[in-house]
């Protein structure tokens, strides 16, 4: 069987989700005022910096939920759309959370580079997630026994 041309999207999605968080992780710790919105001795870095930390495990959930969807839909298996709905509403949840903080502590203003980087991550991550979700929906009758 074919995979759908929707279901090529939602994989190059999830290969771009798994590449782009583990790369935003390497970045972050070596390279870090390559994706940090807050440098030390900024105030609220201590804050910023154990908020971030806390994304560590939720991001590597996500990162492995889209590989075994990309996986799983890459072989047409059923479980490959369950599995890449749970990388999809996991970026969902992590992207309004990620802009949750960050309206709330003015990581936008002022508007620097920094800041432009991290409204690019928050508006990525919340638009591919339901783009994945609605694809799949779409074909979840052809790839669900």
């Amino acid at each position: 069987m074919n995979r759908p041309r929707d279901i090529n999207i939602v994989i190059g999605i999830g290969i771009f989700a798994v590449i782009a968080f583990t790369a935003y992780w390497l970045i972050w710790f070596a390279a870090p005022g390559a994706v940090q919105s807050r440098m030390p001795g900024d105030p609220g870095f201590d804050i910023y910096e154990a908020y971030e930390m806390a994304f560590i495990l939720p991001d590597t959930f996500v990162t492995m939920a889209a590989l075994v969807g990309v996986i799983g839909l890459w072989s047409m298996k059923d479980w490959g759309v369950v599995s890449m709905l749970l990388a999809a509403g996991g970026a969902i949840f992590l992207g309004l959370e990620d802009l949750l903080f960050d309206l709330e502590n003015n990581m936008f203003t002022p508007f620097t580079s920094a800041a432009m980087i991290e409204l690019a991550i928050v508006l990525v991550i919340l638009s591919l997630g339901p783009v994945m979700t609605v694809l799949l929906w779409k074909h979840r009758k052809e790839l669900i026994c």
